[in-house]
């Protein structure tokens, strides 16, 4: 017996252009400009010619592959256009399969989605299947079985997941139909195998009697589908396959029947074998009728004489010796079915396509990402900014403590001087670096402060009461016209005078160290009575020269911890430029298209196992940032026995004393030098403020004496100047309307709209990016990073965040020259921030503000202005030149021209 397979027929296509489909798609998204960079012409050029290759004339093992190449291509581009496929404006255009019982084979069918493209592949990658089974026939039916099983899946996954297609070849119905019979035709391979063995044959007649049953009954079914209407034509196929099928439903009945009758008699149960024998005759029987088309396969006639015979010998045997009842009827239900084929996923033909083209696709496909990736791929790049924020900080962080390290115990320069005085011998009892270190200091914050034009505070002091004055004279020659504006100027002077006070407050407590300061004789003569020379009696202290050799030895080990520090700081910063580089080459969007259905969860997994491939730079990091600690506290440990071993550690009660008096004396003249770098920074935008108070004034002054000797204008009688205008716009107040009067006060308007209380003369108000300058952050103080080679304030400590109640190491800027130095000095000191008329940078800078006048009547007014009050006298107490970065006393427009 030869398995008989049934011909099924390919569908038939015409060409279509993926070069021009796909430009003209790139060039509606991104313009005529931008496309050709998402744009791959060899590849669109490949996928013509792969779709040519698919619908060609070439052997089955071939046409298969070429298919299923071109099927994940377009699933590839499916799974990115989704339901806009049509986008692509292309015309596919598909012919049903050339079936005899098919009166529209020849009429073709064309719809512009990818889903139609798709249905019409893998219904000829079945077709396929099946021919490359019939090819492949052999006694050993092993591969026809493997490529018949592929097609059964082609049909199944077609007939689960396409509908509604106007190809008669892919409606549902037809698909499972053709799944079946490519099924019922592998089982019917499988068992023949057996069936034709005739060494084992009876042996395994159980086993061919289940396996004979499932393939009868799936040829059952499939008959069923095909089973002719009365008067009319079958409904799928070919004529002749209704025939074929209803033959192989009634010979595989009779296999099974037969077979089973041989297993029952091995059972000594000869009374059922008889049963079934007759029912695997009367089946014979009813097949020879449609055996026109298999006989050329199966022997009906030799199948038929072996049945006769087997049920004359039962009912022979079972007359003489078993005498067993006949049941009258048997039923192949009672023997268990057994299905021998495994059917195979789709997805587990395509997936080793899908990874092979994958690469290609992302290039060929780069510039069609579905909208919902665009999403998921913002989440997971701000997850990586995330990342790389925390790294970046850490080792900003890093570099800082590095830097002010090596900034304040000026360790390079140390530990040279260290060894040249050690080697040398050189070593003075009395010189403790520490002290040094001190004298230093001390060298700068005199040299500073002596070279600063404010440190003069009682003439700071006359100057500003001075201006005071003035600007209260000014006032009082103003008209009454001018009496609400004078009010409101004397109400920002009021609270400047406040201000200015509570910055006098700040210094006044460090009068005679800033004396002291300033007097470079009063000072080294307080300094140096600390010194052991100008104790009476003899020294304590002996350098132990045995010592020298371990101490030099110990700085040979501080200067590799150094090289090591410095190394180790140079490998983070590479570590983190990987880092970076790593980030923004990181590139997710073919992973995420192919889980564009997943879950939330689902995503959330994937982030994170992408995020994992960066921990070996992260940790890398990491430790090297542990390991900068551990160094800088192996270097300060080494420094410490250093100086134990010296002896300068060793020191009597009385020596302590005078080491305690000499630190005290350090840090009143170091919380000076800091309380006098506030007051210097901040003195000159109060006396600055001072000056634009006094321009507005006589500015004020000058054109109300204007106005009133034209006063005989009738016109100007009847139209009066307005005086300044009000509080600036707030909601809920409606913005006075000033008419434009040529010569009259609104020239005053227009000529003080570009006023800008605090900034320095003919230059205009900016934004200052501090990124433009090397600096380094303490609170909300920022200062450029220090030269110690040129900069005459390198010895100085860092200016840290503002406090009142105790200053660490003090820093004095040099009086800046322009805004930008000024800047720099950040929002730690209460003139910092200066107002400028372009609302963009109210941000940053801002004039005084005053509270709308409200009437004293209202007492919720009231509690408002009381409740408002108390928070700015907290905040005065805080900041005490705060008064200078609040808003605008007036309209913001009338401060730009005394900025320039």
């Amino acid at each position: 017996m030869k398995a008989a397979l049934t011909e099924l027929h390919i569908k038939d296509t015409e060409s279509i252009d993926w070069k021009k489909a796909l430009s003209s798609y790139l060039k509606k998204t991104y313009g005529s400009q931008q496309w050709s960079y998402f744009f791959d012409e060899s590849l669109a050029k490949e996928l013509n010619h792969l779709r040519a290759n698919a619908n060609g004339e070439l052997a089955p093992e071939a046409l298969v592959e070429q298919n299923l190449k071109y099927y994940t291509f377009i699933e590839q581009l499916n799974i990115r256009l989704g339901n806009n496929s049509s986008q692509l404006k292309l015309n596919f255009t598909w012919y049903d399969a050339e079936y005899s019982s098919n009166t529209n084979s020849n009429t073709k069918y064309t719809q512009h989605t990818l889903t139609f493209e798709k249905s019409a592949i893998i219904y000829n990658i079945g077709v396929i299947y099946s021919q490359l089974a019939q090819e492949s026939l052999t006694d050993d039916y092993k591969i026809s079985v493997g490529a018949m099983t592929k097609a059964m899946s082609c049909f199944t996954f077609l007939s689960e997941n396409f509908f509604n297609s106007p190809s008669i070849d892919l409606h549902a119905e037809n698909t499972q139909f053709l799944a079946n019979l490519c099924h019922a035709e592998a089982q019917e391979m499988f068992l023949l195998k057996l069936v034709n063995n005739t060494a084992i044959a009876e042996k395994q007649a159980s086993l061919i009697s289940k396996l004979a049953v499932t393939t009868y009954q799936l040829y059952e079914q499939c008959a069923s589908f095909l089973k002719k209407p009365e008067g009319g034509l079958v409904t799928y196929g070919e004529p002749k396959w209704s025939t074929t099928l209803t033959c192989k439903v009634n010979l595989y009945r009779s296999i099974a029947s037969h077979n089973h009758s041989i297993f029952l008699e091995q059972q000594n149960k000869m009374g059922d074998a008889i049963a079934f024998s007759k029912q695997a005759h009367s089946s014979i029987i009813n097949a020879l009728p449609f055996k026109a088309w298999l006989k050329d396969y199966i022997d009906f006639d030799g199948l038929k004489d072996t049945i006769d015979e087997k049920t004359q010998q039962l009912i022979k045997d079972n007359d003489y010796i078993y005498h067993d009842l006949i049941p009258q009827t048997v039923s192949l239900e009672s023997i268990k079915a057994m299905d021998a084929i495994k059917p195979i996923k789709w997805d587990e033909l395509t997936d080793p396509y899908m990874k092979s083209v994958s690469d290609k696709c992302n290039i060929l496909y780069k510039g069609i990402v579905p909208m919902a990736v665009y999403e998921k791929e913002s989440i997971y790049s701000e997850e990586k900014a995330s990342l790389l924020r925390r790294e970046v900080e850490a080792n900003d962080t890093s570099n800082l403590e590095y830097d002010s390290f090596i900034e304040y115990t000026k360790l390079p320069a140390l530990i040279v001087d260290l060894e040249k005085r050690y080697k040398s011998g050189n070593v003075n009892v009395n010189e403790n670096p520490q002290v040094e270190f001190m004298k230093e200091q001390l060298h700068s914050f005199a040299k500073n402060i002596q070279a600063s034009s404010y440190s003069d505070i009682q003439e700071q002091t006359r100057i500003i009461t001075t201006k005071r004055k003035e600007i209260i004279d000014t006032l009082g020659q103003l008209p009454n016209s001018q009496k609400e504006n004078a009010v409101k100027l004397k109400s920002s002077l009021i609270e400047a005078s406040k201000s200015d006070e509570k910055l006098l407050a700040l210094i006044k407590p460090y009068m005679s160290e800033l004396n002291l300061l300033k007097n470079d004789n009063a000072l080294w003569s307080q300094f140096n009575q600390f010194d052991a020379s100008n104790t009476s009696g003899p020294s304590l202290l002996d350098i132990d020269d045995t010592k020298t050799e371990k101490i030099l030895q110990k700085l040979v080990e501080i200067k590799k911890l150094n090289e090591d520090l410095r190394t180790l700081k140079e490998e983070r910063n590479h570590i983190l430029t990987e880092l970076k580089e790593k980030v923004n080459n990181d590139d997710i969007t073919s992973k995420l298209i192919d889980l564009k259905k997943a879950s939330e969860n689902e995503f959330q997994e994937l982030f994170s196992n992408e995020l994992e491939k960066f921990e070996p730079l992260t940790s890398r990091l990491e430790a090297a940032i542990f390991k900068q600690a551990s160094l800088i506290n192996e270097i300060k440990v080494a420094l410490d026995n250093i100086f134990a071993m010296s002896g300068f550690r060793e020191k009597n009660p009385e020596e302590e004393k005078r080491e305690r008096g000499r630190k005290e004396l350090y840090d009143k003249l170091e919380k000076a030098t800091t309380s006098f770098s506030i007051f210097s920074s901040d003195i000159q935008k109060g006396l600055q403020f001072y000056d634009m108070l006094l321009t507005m004034s006589q500015e004020l002054l000058e054109s109300s004496r204007k106005s009133s000797s034209t006063s005989t204008n009738d016109a100007l009688y009847s139209n009066p100047p307005p005086p300044l205008p009000e509080q600036p716009y707030r909601p809920g107040n409606t913005p006075p309307y000033t008419p434009t009067i040529p010569g009259g006060m609104n020239d005053l308007s227009n000529q003080m709209s570009n006023l800008n209380i605090g900034g320095y003369p003919n230059q205009p108000a900016q934004r200052i990016d501090n990124n433009q300058f090397p600096s380094r952050s303490y609170g909300d103080s920022q200062f450029p990073a220090r030269n110690y080679n040129n900069d005459p304030m390198s010895s100085a400590p860092q200016l840290p965040a503002r406090g009142y109640a105790s200053h660490p190491a003090p820093s004095i800027p040099a009086p800046p020259s322009s805004r930008n130095d000024v800047s720099l000095l950040g929002s730690s000191s209460p003139y910092t921030q200066q107002p400028t008329a372009p609302p963009a940078y109210s941000d940053h800078m801002s004039v005084p503000h005053l509270p709308a006048r409200q009437s004293t009547g209202n007492n919720v007014s009231l509690v408002n202005r009381t409740s408002q009050n108390e928070e700015e006298e907290r905040e005065l107490q805080r900041n005490p030149t705060a008064f200078y970065d609040k808003s605008p006393v007036f309209d913001e427009n009338l401060y730009f021209k005394y900025g320039k």
